[in-house]
């Protein structure tokens, strides 16, 4: 659920970006955009994969034990962005954490390719038409993996919650008139609305409905969408930035690839303790993961994205 806002969510930041730079620059630099994105994504996501072909000769170094479960990873399919093809191909997981969880990164990936060369050609009018058709297109792609028995992991099947990430961006870049008439809304409606939509996330999961898995992407995708609508205007949703959560949402993306690590290495330490349970292990892995993953960004990512300032 949280990968599903996170592709809503980054249907709308991305939108935002390449059509503020359209509209304020009559053009979208390409180079520029997928050289932040690089520099953003690439610098982690290339050390997680050193260090999952690493790990195994240094378990075996130190004797300490650990799963061979899943497919042996492939190199080539792994640094060029494939891993999430590769377990649609296998029905299964790659062998070595944090591999497990690439396949949303490259989705992530896919669709900044797509969706940047899209922009880049068609008109800002045009928008409504890419929106309509990606959430056409992702139902059909689910429809057709479905029958086949394959996963659905990889951006065609995906491409509606980008796409409903992307209408509140039109909206407040195209649409002014729309956001003064949300500004209207009351504040007290909108927290109703999003109190609901927390409620349906967990519901969701568990309805034995038939056709819930077909209808569920729709609803999360709209949901997800006006929930980030109503954040904008004056008279809107709003989060404290002082708030300590609000704070961690700089180190995420650190938090998304190192918790899988955390949590494999201390599932076999705590198999050792006589005193260890499910609540101490979760609130073990929260805080180690979020320590390392602050020292991670300070230490090593911020060093490559002091250099987005030279691509703007």
């Amino acid at each position: 659920m949280g990968v599903t806002f996170f592709f809503v969510l980054s249907g709308f930041l991305i939108t935002y970006i390449l059509l503020y730079e359209k509209k304020h620059q009559n053009k979208i630099s390409l180079k520029k955009f997928f050289a932040r994105r690089i520099l953003r994504i690439w610098p982690l996501f290339y050390l997680m994969i050193a260090f999952a072909y690493l790990s195994p000769y240094i378990l075996n170094a130190l004797n300490l034990p650990f799963n061979n479960e899943g497919y042996k990873p492939d190199l080539l399919t792994s640094i060029f962005f494939g891993e999430n093809y590769k377990m649609m191909m296998t029905n299964t997981f790659p062998d070595g954490a944090p591999l497990r969880v690439m396949w949303s990164l490259c989705i992530e990936e896919h669709f900044y390719i797509i969706w940047a060369v899209l922009l880049y050609f068609i008109s800002v009018k045009k928008i409504p038409y890419i929106i309509i058709s990606s959430i056409i297109i992702a139902n059909i792609s689910r429809q057709i993996y479905t029958h086949f028995g394959i996963s659905h992991i990889d951006i065609f099947s995906h491409l509606d919650y980008f796409a409903f990430g992307a209408i509140p961006a039109y909206i407040l870049m195209q649409r002014e008139n729309f956001i003064n008439y949300l500004e209207k809304i009351p504040r007290y409606f909108k927290y109703i609305f999003l109190i609901l939509t927390i409620a349906i996330v967990f519901i969701i999961p568990n309805i034995k409905f038939v056709f819930i898995e077909f209808l569920s992407p729709f609803i999360l995708g709209l949901l997800f969408s006006v929930s980030i609508l109503f954040t904008l205007g004056n008279n809107s949703i709003h989060i404290n930035d002082n708030l300590w959560i609000s704070k961690l949402g700089i180190y995420t993306y650190g938090l998304y690839l190192y918790h899988t690590i955390i949590l494999l290495f201390l599932i076999q330490v705590f198999k050792y303790l006589t005193f260890s349970n499910w609540y101490l292990l979760g609130v073990t892995s929260l805080i180690m993961t979020i320590g390392i993953s602050i020292i991670s960004y300070h230490l090593f990512e911020k060093k490559f994205l002091k250099l987005k300032k030279y691509f703007y």
